[in-house]
């Protein structure tokens, strides 16, 4: 593992480098969006070898934001649980499958009934199949790499009229989805309405359109992740919006080749999004881009097989991340201290206008409230 004298010397060079270089309900004056991304080790990221796998983080986001390269998880190291404890600042532990509700109220819930905010300002759009909408309750849940599985799969196995994988096909397939079955593969709305109103639908059916013809053609999960959630900002423009990505979870196969992908790709999406909320009027100057990796992985050498899996109770797993952005900023630093990712919920809500009682971790100083 990469030392604190090196690491910030990566940083503090990556700094020099960069000074060198409409929704019904009221607009809320001020926004969340929250990004995790599914296990990446401290080696294969913010290390003096590993940074040629992030260098759209070190080079362009780390210099203007908050950063906190030594956040820990201290709960368990599985998808469910880490995403739930960091939405309620408590430890959780229930199922990671998604079956079981979290024990304390979310950060939705929490705004939704302090603000007496509506649903329809609370969204969450993943690449993991975890991620039910059991995360909490009032919030729009869509499981986009679900519909693109089930799109193609009902394609392969003949159980559609489109019988080819041609991209209008796909299009035509994961639109009749949305439309008809969107439940079945797990979505989720707070309102039977949802998913039918006009603005809703226009907005996920354009989604689907510029991820199959759009420039770059691109194939992932997290793309099609990224271009839904994209849409949902740019015409819903909701107060609270949170994005998983989980390209990097192919480690579980094995494949090394494609995890670095992942990993790549998570870099690329980040500063495209920042970037889109910066160029988009109705986001800049309001909205808070906050960014953490979940949890590492295991050592290389490991009985779980290393890099495979996120079991082991080492700083390889424990060690994570955490990167804010934006209005929520007082100042751009590298902070060298510890923080917990329970930490994270009470200075979400600060910064948003309420209150997150429950919560184990504490306000971190240098985000506004």
């Amino acid at each position: 593992m990469m030392n604190r004298r090196a690491i910030f010397r990566l940083l503090a060079a990556a700094a020099a480098r960069r000074l060198g270089a409409a929704p019904a309900s009221p607009k809320p004056s001020r926004r969340l969006v929250l990004v995790t991304i599914g296990g990446i080790r401290r080696q294969e990221s913010f290390s003096l070898q590993g940074a040629v796998n992030v260098p759209r983080l070190v080079n362009d986001l780390v210099p203007q934001s908050l950063f906190y390269p030594y956040t820990r998880n201290e709960g368990v190291t599985s998808h469910f649980n880490t995403i739930a404890s960091i939405l309620t600042g408590q430890w959780q532990h229930v199922d990671d499958w998604g079956s079981q509700k979290p024990l304390q109220p979310t950060l939705f819930h929490l705004y939704q009934s302090q603000l007496r905010a509506p649903s329809s300002d609370c969204w969450v759009v993943t690449s993991n199949k975890q991620l039910t909408a059991n995360i909490s309750p009032g919030v729009n849940v869509i499981l986009s790499k679900q519909l693109l599985i089930e799109a193609v799969e009902r394609i392969i196995q003949g159980q559609s009229s489109r019988n080819r994988l041609e991209r209008e096909q796909l299009l035509q397939e994961m639109t009749a989805v949305l439309e008809t079955d969107y439940e079945r593969i797990g979505w989720g709305t707070p309102s039977t309405s949802t998913f039918q109103d006009p603005q809703v639908k226009q907005t996920l059916v354009a989604a689907l359109t510029s991820f199959i013809h759009g420039p770059g053609a691109p194939a992932s999960g997290d793309e099609l992740t990224f271009v839904v959630a994209r849409e949902i900002l740019q015409r819903l423009a909701p107060a609270m919006l949170m994005i998983n990505f989980s390209d990097v979870e192919v480690a579980h196969s094995g494949a090394y080749s494609l995890h670095l992908g992942g990993i790549r790709r998570s870099d690329t999406l980040c500063h495209r999004l920042w970037d889109f909320i910066q160029a988009t009027p109705a986001l800049r100057g309001s909205t808070t881009l906050v960014i953490m990796n979940e949890f590492g992985r295991d050592p290389d050498g490991s009985s779980t097989n290393g890099f495979f899996n996120h079991r082991t109770n080492t700083d390889s797993t424990r060690l994570a991340w955490t990167m804010v952005l934006g209005p929520a900023v007082r100042q751009p630093a590298v902070v060298e201290r510890v923080i917990r990712q329970v930490d994270m919920a009470p200075s979400i809500a600060r910064w948003m206008g309420f209150e997150c009682p429950n919560s184990a971790g504490a306000r971190l100083p240098e985000m506004l409230g």
